[in-house]
């Protein structure tokens, strides 16, 4: 009986200490984080405007896929412009055949011979214009995540901070599921940034091809113009570029492009023009 009574008492024991680690937060109160004092609040801070940061990001990432969406309707409407040609000139065709207007059908047979390859060009462009609308999906989906880790960094930094100050609350703020939160959200930050380059690449490689295609139409018969895309501030604003996207040492970068998220392993490549995506967003 009396060992029946041990085990129960041992078994209650067990069950309050698990109870009682299971109400640690893994957050940081604002009545806790108030405590401490300004002074010591210089890390916070920083995170706070490294979520700020992250968020501005978003935004325009958010405004290149938008951007992309719109080529897509340039080039579905560039489809729908070659079919047309392609049935007027076969209505063309068959009336001069009817006609037995040999000169008039030689002449329709030949415009509808460029009409198909302009159709080819538009649907080139299509796929392209998709591509880029998956590739900017990819950015927004990383930027997302660069939130993400930058709201897990500033919780980490609210409890250092309280931790520092020597407030007692801090031994009721469970520190290794703030930092499990980080490095979690770090790893989603590098899974999302290796299917930007994916699809980067994929971007590149469907516009390549359709300019391959639209230069071997005559030039006045090409529905865009291309070239090496604007040099616009907006759109160097918009694309990863050297020299902005520094940070301190032993400091997780948010942009998507220039840095990895670990601050172990360096920059991914010291080359700007890596990152330099302003000729993908030139589908015109």
């Amino acid at each position: 009986m009396r060992m029946r009574v041990l085990v129960v008492t041992a078994a209650l024991a067990v069950a309050g200490a698990c109870a009682h680690g299971s109400s640690r937060s893994d957050t940081v109160s604002d009545e806790v984080l108030a405590r401490v004092p300004p002074n010591q609040m210089g890390s916070v801070d920083q995170a706070r405007m490294d979520v700020n940061k992250a968020k501005d990001n978003l935004a325009r990432e958010n405004l290149r896929m938008n951007q992309a969406k719109k080529y897509v309707d340039v080039a579905n409407n560039e489809v729908k412009i070659a079919e047309e040609q392609i049935n007027r000139d076969k209505a063309a065709q068959d009336a001069a055949n009817y006609a037995r207007n040999d000169q008039a059908a030689a002449q329709s047979q030949s415009a509808s011979g460029l009409a198909r390859q302009r159709q080819q060009v538009a649907q080139a462009h299509v796929k392209a214009a998709n591509e880029l609308v998956t590739y900017a999906q990819s950015r927004v989906d990383a930027a997302q995540k660069a939130i993400d880790l930058a709201n897990a960094r500033l919780e980490q930094a609210k409890f250092k901070a309280v931790q520092a100050s020597g407030d007692p609350a801090a031994n009721n703020i469970d520190g290794a599921a703030i930092a499990k939160r980080v490095e979690d959200a770090r790893i989603a930050l590098e899974q999302e940034r290796t299917k930007v380059a994916q699809t980067k690449a994929n971007a590149s490689a469907a516009r390549t091809s359709w300019v391959a295609l639209r230069d071997q139409l005559p030039a006045d018969q090409r529905f865009g113009v291309g070239g090496s895309g604007s040099s616009s501030d907006t759109a160097g604003n918009l694309s990863g570029q050297s020299g902005t996207n520094r940070s301190n040492t032993g400091r997780e970068n948010y942009n998507i492009d220039t840095e990895n998220t670990d601050p172990n392993k360096g920059p991914l490549s010291n080359n700007p023009s890596v990152y330099d995506d302003k000729e993908l967003f030139n589908l015109l």
